[in-house]
């Protein structure tokens, strides 16, 4: 009989102990020698000890081969079982699979680069990764879907840095080896799978010669010996998906890491990880570990935050600037910081050696297509830190349709970095990469042209979105934006935007569009009081009027600037300077509505510090300059300062009088002002009620006058007004004794006031919810 390799036994060679079956075996089988006598000892072809054992006719063919050499423990012990074999003879096999596991089984060509000694941070994206390691152990029987690990980014990030530090890390849970190949995703012709494939098999010990010529062979039988062994496999810098996906285990516990600049959207049930820059902590300790402890200590650490900052958090950057800092002894961190001060150089000086940040830039660059390049390079122009696809186009120059396919195609190559509600954004770095390709590829003409089509777009849009919420506005005519609720999200999302352009026509003299703007964005303003920039839009909008010598218009928009520092800034102390300069120019031009503002906005700063007297002379002044001059708004707004601060008095009783009398006006058809402020000041007319009737102790009455406040403030999306009343409520319930509710109403006033103030509104709420006498009072969704 022969044996199972076809070499027949000599007659009359003794049989070889069990215990010493290995002596005549080659050390690189040892495991599939031993396991192939006692078959054939105990009488067995392979696919009766696969029916006895419970384990694979293949398997058990591959350990007897050599092509698997660490089979897990289980399957072991399910083939001593089923040849019922003594104790000797189960230990030599136990011993020969476990010597297999401690047999290195990658290939020096594959195995992985050294790991960075300085390496730092990334403790959240190195728990992640430990987390897939421990669940790709689950399934000992190898019947479990493998797991796959894809980590994208940008270039420069340190995603090979990343995934070699987690394979050093996690290296002993993988007895089958840890095998490590670089795609070449950005070569002009990556490696076919084919190509890797013949590498990975070779590898794994088959001989060239016997590696199938066909792809799908060549994949099927790659994944036959995964299937038996616990490896990890690093695929770094995949090009696309139809590159890796023949590379894929098909089960088993084999473990794979890819890392791409794309995201590599199409492979299915895998993990994903988009990696960030550095956390600013992150990228300082770097910095410190690449120059040392003694050099960092030196330093003063605004320079090291600062260094961080113009690096961009990126690691890359931040080696390369750490290795000139290394390089350059005499250098500090102040210098280095001045020399990168100049955005247009600072890619020039990110150089070290061999090391320059604009290098793998470049590589993704030349990946793109003619409109995605051209797209990339113009939104450099962008005033902005992030854009939509309707901006981009006006960039782009295509239409929006194209603009889009061309955005996702940057970001699928890690130059642009997907942001929330289908809005895009650069990484500094690559901003002033996409500037110098701009700078070298596009005449100045053609620059100047992109920017004057981004502005005057910019500028139009925001005075159509702002018209909606003028009080006379009827509504658009079929254009962009379509809804008042479309111009609220559109003024929001692109606010840095149009700041940007507002910027950009302010220093060009186009003085006219400047006040046309903030003229658009006055009534918004009142709904978006916690925006930081309204100082700034007004304060260029009154310097145009200047230009323009329209003292009536400069009045109109020092007044907006009194009223964001009081309103917005809370800074009353600064109002009154605006102010009175207004009610100055007002006076000579005989204009007795913005007189009447003027001091309007006087007594509102008065009030805000706190002077009562002085707030009500400012009211009394105002009220018959708005009577004269038939400004119904203006009217209101004065009586609402005058029962405001008669409250601040403590005189709730004539401020309670004061705003019925403001009821009485709001009514009026004749005198009253334009729906939407009649709408509005409602609203705070009934939450001012309720105040002064929590004051005189008027529990009911105060509650279902806020409750009377709230549509009307909900509906004009006044977000700090809604906290107060709600607040308010709150605060009436729990004398009325109704807790639950008084519960509800102080926590949704403590969200609110967290998002957009007052902040000490929230800590009053929480004050008052932590007296209601339940710990979990204090815990606010």
């Amino acid at each position: 009989m022969g044996a199972p390799g076809g070499r027949p036994v000599p007659d009359g060679q003794a049989p070889v102990p069990p215990d010493r079956a290995d002596q005549s075996t080659p050390e690189s089988n040892r495991l599939g020698g031993l396991l192939r006598r006692h078959r054939t000892d105990a009488g067995l072809t392979i696919e009766e000890l696969a029916a006895a054992s419970g384990v694979s006719v293949r398997a058990i063919s591959d350990m007897e081969r050599g092509r698997s050499r660490v089979p897990q423990r289980r399957t072991v012990e399910a083939i001593v079982r089923a040849l019922d074999l003594p104790d000797n003879s189960a230990a030599a096999l136990r011993e020969a699979a476990r010597a297999g596991r401690r047999v290195p089984a990658t290939a020096s060509a594959l195995a992985p680069p050294r790991t960075v000694a300085d390496f730092t941070g990334r403790h959240g994206e190195l728990g992640w990764l430990g987390d897939l390691v421990a669940r790709s152990a689950e399934h000992p029987d190898r019947q479990g879907a493998p797991v796959v690990a894809v980590v994208s980014g940008p270039p420069g990030l340190g995603k090979t840095a990343l995934m070699v530090q987690a394979a050093t890390r996690y290296a002993e849970s993988f007895p089958g080896g840890v095998l490590f190949i670089d795609l070449r995703g950005l070569d002009p012709d990556p490696p076919r799978p084919n190509d890797l494939l013949l590498r990975l098999l070779t590898t794994l010990g088959v001989e060239e010669a016997r590696v199938p010529g066909d792809e799908h062979a060549r994949s099927a039988l790659y994944r036959a010996l995964l299937r038996e062994r616990r490896s990890l496999l690093l695929f770094d810098n995949a090009a696309d998906e139809a590159q890796v996906r023949p590379l894929l285990p098909g089960a088993g516990s084999t473990m794979t890491i890819i890392t791409s600049r794309r995201g590599l959207a199409g492979l299915e049930a895998v993990d994903r990880l988009v990696l960030p820059a550095l956390t600013r902590g992150e990228a300082v300790a770097l910095l410190q570990r690449i120059i040392g402890p003694d050099r960092a200590a030196a330093e003063p650490d605004d320079m090291l935050l600062g260094l961080a900052q113009a690096c961009g958090h990126l690691p890359l950057a931040l080696r390369i600037a750490g290795n000139r800092l290394l390089s350059r002894p005499d250098w500090s961190i102040e210098y280095l910081l001045c020399r990168l001060a100049d955005q247009d150089d600072r890619l020039d000086l990110l150089v070290a050696g061999d090391l320059q940040v604009a290098a793998p830039f470049m590589l993704s660059y030349r990946q793109l297509s003619p409109a995605a390049a051209r797209t990339f390079r113009r939104l450099s122009l962008i005033p902005g830190p992030d854009v939509g696809s309707e901006l981009a186009a006006q960039a782009t120059g295509l239409g929006v349709r194209e603009t889009e396919a061309a955005l996702e195609e940057l970001a699928e190559l890690g130059l642009l970095q997907p942001a929330t509600d289908g809005r895009y954004r650069f990484h500094d770095l690559m901003r002033l990469f996409a500037r110098a390709r701009l700078a070298a590829e596009e005449t100045v003409a053609d620059r100047r042209r992109v920017e004057d089509r981004v502005v005057t777009w910019l500028l139009d849009t925001a005075v159509a979105a702002g018209q909606w919420f003028e009080p006379a506005y009827a509504g658009g005519a079929g254009g962009r934006p379509a809804s008042a609720e479309e111009a609220r999200r559109w003024i929001q999302q692109e606010g840095l935007n149009w700041l940007g352009a507002l910027r950009a026509a302010f220093a060009a003299g186009r003085h006219a569009e400047v006040m046309t703007v903030a003229d658009a964005m006055h009534w918004f303003s009142d709904r978006w009081t916690h925006w930081g920039n309204w100082l700034e839009v007004y304060q260029m909008s009154a310097a145009s009027a200047e230009a323009l010598g329209d003292p009536r218009n400069q009045a109109v928009h020092l007044n907006y600037v009194s009223w964001v520092y009081t309103a917005c800034l809370l800074r009353p102390d600064l109002a009154e300077a605006p102010a009175r300069e207004a009610l100055r120019l007002a006076a000579a031009v005989g204009d007795a509505s913005q007189q009447g503002w003027a001091w309007t906005y006087l007594g509102s700063a008065a009030r805000r510090r706190g002077d009562a007297t002085r707030a009500q002379a400012a009211a009394g002044q105002a009220l018959p300059l708005f009577d004269a001059a038939g400004d119904w708004d203006g009217y209101a707004q004065g009586l609402s300062l005058l029962a405001g601060s008669l409250a601040q008095a403590g005189r709730h009783r004539e401020a309670i009088e004061q705003y019925q009398r403001l009821e009485t006006l709001l009514a009026d058809p004749a005198r009253a002002p334009s729906p939407q402020v009649v709408d509005l000041t409602a609203g705070h007319l009934h939450l001012n009620v309720g105040l002064s009737l929590l004051a005189l102790r008027r529990w009911a009455t105060a509650a279902t006058s806020f409750r009377v406040a709230l549509p009307p403030l909900q509906r004009a999306g006044v977000r700090q007004s809604e906290a107060r009343c709600r607040y308010g409520l709150g605060s009436a319930l729990v004398r009325l004794g109704r807790v639950d509710e008084a519960r509800g109403e102080l926590r949704r006033a403590v969200r609110i006031a967290r998002r957009v103030g007052p902040a000490d509104l929230a800590d009053q709420a929480l004050g008052r919810l932590a007296g209601l006498g339940s710990p979990t009072d204090r815990r606010v969704s």
